[in-house]
This record gives structure tokens, sequence and C-alpha cells, in this order.
């Protein structure tokens, strides 16, 4: 089959890790079978994110930046380009799916952004909200398989849904790097933990409340636990850094809070090996790469338990409500004061993180490529 991978929405840093990762799988296990076509934006450069023999690169017109002109060329002109390059297959990583459109499409949904009310705050943010869960709606009424990156987002997808059930669906999870483990494997036997540092890392997105575990390190040194917190990645919304370094002075922990911005991968594994829990209570989450990261390191995680990460995280992890502070302190009190609980959590977090490896996690894709094949009667499945 010839398959195009619609990579124009794909945008973030997590984004393209999960595409490429599966990609950079399913090529491998499909030479000789399969051919992907990878639609890309012209100032995208993706080629070196997979080598396949089979892969190939098709760029679109240069002007389709803005989410709604891309919107509108996908429903209009790319049903032409899938039969002008004989396309069998269409695979999207956006949770969408183009209507009247001839190819079976399978749909990975791994962005509940549109899903979790009360994030959008400008009036354009809660239209673009509004539009994107009327495509989701459509997704799942039109391609031929829907597949979640967590029962979590499979669950927004249904609710938004109004209960109703997809015409298939499945869900694949996604991995960390395999560069990643093997530095994990190393640095945990060469890096020390350093005493009482709890480390976030995300892109500081007003919903990932950095602001609640501010105020859980507060609460700690109030109870005489001199915790240090490190918060690691960009902050696409410069009011919230404000906001957060605001409460940072309130609370008077500037000399215990490190602000570190976007780091190097090198400095990033170094942050996870250092630290001894690793704490984000986002209320949006469809799955968390970097706490599966911080547990190959293993670091524990303290997350919220409203989102992903008791499912992605497992025995490794501990939860509480969004916004809760206190919950969030009494969660990492015993992590930073008990060695015998931290060393449980740490071996949990380790074996857990062992389940998300690209290999185990793109496996299922290859079958559900060939089932999408049979079933739409198309041949070399």
């Amino acid at each position: 089959m010839r398959i195009l991978i619609n990579a124009l929405s794909v945008g973030s840093l997590s984004g393209v890790h999960v595409l490429f990762g599966h990609l950079t799988q399913l090529s491998r296990m499909t030479e000789g079978v399969h051919e992907f076509v990878v639609l890309h934006h012209p100032h995208d450069n993706f080629s070196d994110r997979c080598t396949g023999t089979n892969v190939s690169w098709q760029a679109a017109p240069a002007s389709l930046q803005n989410w709604l002109k891309r919107s509108i060329w996908e429903s209009v002109c790319l049903p032409r380009k899938l039969r002008n390059l004989s396309i069998d297959l269409m695979f999207t990583p956006s949770g969408t799916a183009i209507p009247n459109c001839r190819v079976p499409q399978i749909s990975l949904a791994q962005n509940p952004w549109c899903l979790v009310r009360g994030l959008h705050q400008s009036q354009t943010q809660r239209l673009k909200a509004g539009m994107q869960r009327r495509a989701y709606r459509q997704a799942m009424r039109t391609a031929a398989l829907m597949i979640y990156n967590s029962h979590h987002i499979e669950s927004l997808y249904r609710a938004n849904a109004g209960g109703s059930i997809e015409n298939s669906s499945a869900v694949v999870y996604q991995a960390i790097d395999d560069e990643t483990h093997v530095q994990a494997d190393v640095a945990r036997r060469s890096v020390s933990k350093h005493p009482h540092r709890i480390l976030s890392v995300s892109a500081m997105a007003h919903w990932k409340g950095v602001e609640t575990g501010v105020q859980a390190v507060s609460e700690l040194h109030r109870r005489g636990i001199e915790a240090q917190l490190r918060l690691v990645g960009p902050w696409p919304d410069p009011s919230y850094e404000r906001l957060v370094r605001s409460e940072i002075g309130r609370l008077r922990l500037t000399d215990h809070v490190a602000i570190t911005g976007q780091v190097s991968r090198e400095q990033l594994h170094r942050e996870y090996a250092e630290a001894t829990v690793f704490c984000l209570m986002s209320r949006c989450e469809s799955f968390g790469i970097p706490a599966v990261e911080a547990q190959a390191f293993g670091t524990p995680v303290v997350g919220s338990d409203v989102c992903a990460m008791p499912e992605i995280c497992g025995d490794g992890g501990r939860f509480a409500a969004a916004g809760d502070a206190l919950a969030t302190a009494d969660l990492l009190e015993p992590m930073l004061a008990d060695s015998a609980h931290w060393n449980t959590l740490s071996q949990a977090a380790v074996s857990n993180a062992h389940r998300f490896r690209w290999s185990l996690c793109s496996a299922p894709l290859k079958d559900l490529l060939s089932q999408v094949g049979r079933t739409a009667g198309l041949a070399a499945c």
C-alpha cells in the first residue's frame, strides 16, 4: 500500500516525537510491503527524522501555516492530491478526518486541548476549540480507524461525541527514545540524586499547574523540608510566566525555585537523573512524555488525577487533584523524607518506563494498517 502521512498539523516537539517515532518503526517493519509519503510544510525538514528507503517526502503549499487555511485546503484540495499520488490509505496525527474523501483514513488522536473546558482564554481560542470539537466528532463518523494515544483521550473523544462509538478504534501508546533509555540506564548507576530536588518539565502553558507546584514547595518549607524546585521548558505565554514568577516572589521562594527555560537534550537528561521527584499538576495531558522520561531515570512522579498521568505512570507515581497544593505537598513529603518509600516508587517508576519503547509501542500499528487495508479491499495488506 501507498500510505500518505499528513504531517501538516505537527507543530509541537511532542507531536514530531510521536509521529516520527512511530513512522521510523513502521518503515522498518513494513519495508517491501508499504510505501510512506510524508506531506509536510516546505520549511519543515523532517527527512533526518526517518531515513527508511520506503519513505518519500512531498511538500505542501507554503501558505498553509494558519490552521484555518490548512483545514480548508485539506478539505478542498487534498483529496485530489491523494488521487494524483495514487494513495491507498491516509494517516493523520491530528485526530481529525477529511469529509467526503474516498481514501480510507486512520486518525491518531493525541491533543486534548479543545476537549478540556476552561482552558480557552480568548474568544479566538474558544472559537477554535469549538471548531476542533466539531471536527473530532466528524472524525469518529468518518475515519476507517480512530487511534487514541491513551484511554484518557479516548474517553474525552467519546464524551465530546455524546457517548457515540467509532467505526473502529484502538489505543496505541507512544514511547520515549531508545537513546533516553540508554542514558537513563547509565545515569541510574553513576549520577547521584540531589536531596529534596523536585523537577517539572513541560512547555509551560497556563494549564500545566506550575503555580500549584510552587505553592506545594512553600508548604513543604513550612513543614521543615528544604525542597528545591526546577522548572525546565519553554514558556509559550509570557503572561503566565510573569504570574508564576510573581507567585515565587510572593512566597519568598526566589532562592528555592530555578527557571531554566528550554535546555539541550543532554542537560534535560541530567535534570531527570539528578531530581528526586518529578512533579506536574497539569489539567490537560493526553499522555505525559516528560513524566515517563523521568521515570526511566528512576525518578518517581507526582501528578494530577484529571489527565492521563495515572494511566501512563502507573505504580511509579502518586496523584492528586489539579490545583490542590496541600494534597500535592502531602504526596511529595514522603518521597523527599522517607528513603524506603522513595526506593519503592523509584523501582516501580523504572519498571513502568520499560513499557514505553518504540519497538513495543509501534508494533500494533503494523497490524492495524493491514486490518484497515483488508477491510477496504486494498492489495498488499
